[in-house]
């Protein structure tokens, strides 16, 4: 018998059962199942027994450490005149949205964690630009970015097309310009 075979016919604890309703009650919150499916798949936790059980009952579901984005997941940076920038440690949402009107947007995300292997960025920027700075290994496409009056270039050398994390910039600028830049240099290098 192998190690998954002896999971299977493995009896259930009271924390694997809790673990199982947690899925069930992401899945409901993200959509993935009505109310109705939920209570039906809860009473069925509940009379688990096994492993194969509680395993029947989210196998279409997206595992524990899944990341899936929701409605939630999507924050919007609104403004008029001035500047927005992020630095440091800070928590990068699955999207953002970027709205600004004659002001500029720089977005350091070298030392930022981000909510999933993939960010969206939508632009909707008149009169300003975006400077973007990845860490090393992050890999973006500026293929759906409409530029009137403008420019979206990656400055970075030898970037890499599939990278973690992978950052997606769509949307549309108007009299400004994308400029997506790897980490800063330091002037000093420590020993």
């Amino acid at each position: 018998m192998t190690g998954i075979e002896k999971h299977d016919v493995m009896r259930v604890s009271d924390a694997d059962r809790n673990g199982t309703l947690r899925r069930l009650h992401n899945a409901v919150a993200l959509g993935l199942i009505d109310i109705e499916e939920f209570e039906e798949r809860s009473a069925a936790v509940a009379r688990a027994r096994l492993h194969s059980d509680l395993d029947a009952l989210v196998g279409d579901l997206p595992g524990p450490g899944a990341i899936v984005t929701s409605a939630a997941d999507r924050v919007e940076l609104r403004g008029v005149l001035g500047s927005l920038k992020r630095h440091g440690e800070w928590t990068v949402p699955s999207r953002l949205a970027l709205h600004r009107r004659m002001g500029s947007v720089d977005l350091d995300l070298t030392r930022a964690r981000f909510a999933g292997p993939m960010v969206v960025i939508e632009l909707d920027l008149k009169f300003g630009g975006l400077e973007l700075r990845l860490p090393d290994g992050a890999s973006a496409s500026i293929d759906d970015v409409e530029v009137a009056v403008g420019s979206a270039h990656d400055h970075r050398r030898d970037a890499p097309a599939e990278g973690t994390p992978h950052v997606i910039l769509t949307g549309k600028v108007v009299c400004g310009s994308v400029d997506i830049r790897g980490p800063r240099k330091s002037w000093f290098k420590r020993g």
